[in-house]
């Protein structure tokens, strides 16, 4: 087992995970992955609607965020809600490989959320200035 999948004792403090950084710094690291990663992903956007309705879970204070394959082969960014030591909120998905197997109409509107908008092809403005 590599030392990233060992489990560590968690804090508890996931609310506070996470800072803000300045503008400058954080559009430099964007250039930089962009400039080694050109044919990568280089982002992906949600609306407010589906992150307010995963913040909105009972006892949510975080949001993981997953890398994933859609049936089409694209590279995509799947959320699930996070609880307040960093687990996986939704006690109905045992793995992401079931989180995977799951398709849309399937009844369960309370799974992880995914459907962004890739860059590229839909990259915004605002990177250069």
């Amino acid at each position: 087992m590599s030392e990233n999948n060992i489990k560590k004792p968690r804090e508890g403090k996931v609310k506070r995970i996470g800072k803000k950084m300045g503008k400058s710094k954080a559009k430099h690291w964007v250039k930089k992955y962009q400039k080694a990663n050109p044919k990568e992903t280089h982002g992906w956007l949600f609306g407010d609607d589906i992150l307010k309705t995963l913040l909105k879970y009972e006892g949510c204070e975080g949001i993981w965020f997953f890398k994933g394959i859609n049936d089409d082969g694209e590279e995509k960014l799947v959320m699930f809600p996070a609880d307040e030591e960093g687990n996986i909120l939704n006690k109905k998905i045992k793995s992401l490989g079931a989180a995977a197997a799951m398709k849309d109409g399937d009844g369960i509107d309370d799974d992880p959320a995914d459907d962004s908008r890739n860059c590229p092809p839909w990259c915004p403005q605002g990177l250069d200035g």
